[in-house]
């Protein structure tokens, strides 16, 4: 289904009957909320840790508001109610835990749920056991971008091998933004979003070898990473990042027709022969002030019928992956 088809079918649907709960409201909890009332969520509840976070929201229609963090947080969900949890990393397990133990068993769990793959699977377990639909908000494989060369490359043939490249744009304050046991494990923190974007398009890695040089002040598990493989579904691919260079991400995907580039990933380029240039492709996404994908994933939670077409990733999938990026880039499991 292409971008404005999915668009089109999520503008079709009734979304007013739906309820979901916020825990966590920073950058992402705001998003969140924005993307629910773009969809015409009519009861929405948001849970923080700060009363000032939430001044103005308590006046607001189909909103309630709930403060003094997700620990504190006390409701009865309705059926299938929604529960989203944004929270710091550090906690976004144990706020997904908390909010099962109230009854809720729908959940979209932000990236990455976390920094360790076995912890990761651990909790998967423990949700499979009690009926828990738990999803890791993996957005870019929600984006409009992400549809648009899906449904392309399908009416092509399908993919006969892909690129991807997830070289950190480096700023010198992150020393001062981020806990040092996050930047440690940075390519799970942030640099999964490309590799878990380009491994929704080619299946997961099957076999592969890298190589890895080099290191950070803080990140001693290396700077440069490259290597190929070949993916589950078949697909030869190859990732190479260069954390003291110049690239930045991108997943380029090519067919026996054409090779497309997503770089900014938001965007899709396409090119028809060696020598030609990159042509921009329109993408539709249904909602432009939004966060690229986070409609599209919180439409999909809301709807079996979208569910069926945008490929969410479950807490095992995410555990998968992220075993991946401990291969690839030297990390330990726990």
């Amino acid at each position: 289904m292409s971008s404005a088809e999915l668009a089109t079918v999520i503008a079709s649907a009734d979304f007013s009957g739906c309820s979901a709960t916020i825990v966590g409201y920073g950058y992402m909890g705001k998003q969140y909320l924005k993307t629910l009332r773009a969809l015409g969520v009519k009861r929405i509840r948001v849970c923080s840790r700060s009363k000032a976070s939430l001044a103005g929201l308590e006046t607001e229609k189909g909103v309630t508001v709930s403060t003094g963090g997700f620990e504190r947080l006390e409701c009865r969900p309705e059926h299938n109610e929604l529960g989203i949890v944004a929270t710091p990393t550090p906690s976004l397990m144990a706020a997904a835990q908390h909010l099962v133990s109230l009854g809720f068993r729908r959940l979209l769990i932000e990236k990455p749920v976390s920094l360790w793959s076995g912890e990761i699977e651990r909790l998967a377990k423990e949700f499979s056991g009690k009926q828990v639909e738990a999803i890791c908000a993996y957005n870019r494989v929600a984006y409009a971008s992400f549809h648009e060369v899906r449904s392309r490359v399908y009416k092509e043939g399908g993919i006969t091998s892909c690129t991807y490249a997830f070289t950190e744009m480096i700023k010198p304050d992150w020393s001062q933004r981020f806990p040092p046991e996050e930047l440690a494990l940075w390519g799970i923190a942030n640099s999964l979003h490309v590799i878990g974007m380009a491994h929704g398009l080619i299946g997961m890695p099957r076999e592969w070898s890298g190589y890895r040089r080099g290191s950070l002040p803080w990140h001693p598990a290396g700077s440069l990473f490259v290597g190929a493989g070949i993916s589950d579904l078949g697909i030869p691919f190859s990732y190479h990042a260069d954390w003291g260079s110049t690239g930045r991400w991108s997943v380029e995907v090519h067919t026996s027709l054409s090779s497309y580039r997503l770089c900014p990933l938001e965007k899709l380029l396409r090119r028809t022969s060696q020598l030609s240039d990159w042509e921009g492709i329109p993408v539709v996404a249904f909602a432009q002030d939004v966060k690229a994908g986070i409609v599209e994933e919180v439409a999909a939670m809301l709807s079996r019928d979208i569910r069926r077409l945008v490929p969410l990733l479950s807490l095992s999938e995410a555990a998968a992956l992220t075993r991946y990026a401990e291969d690839v880039l030297g990390y330990s499991s726990q």
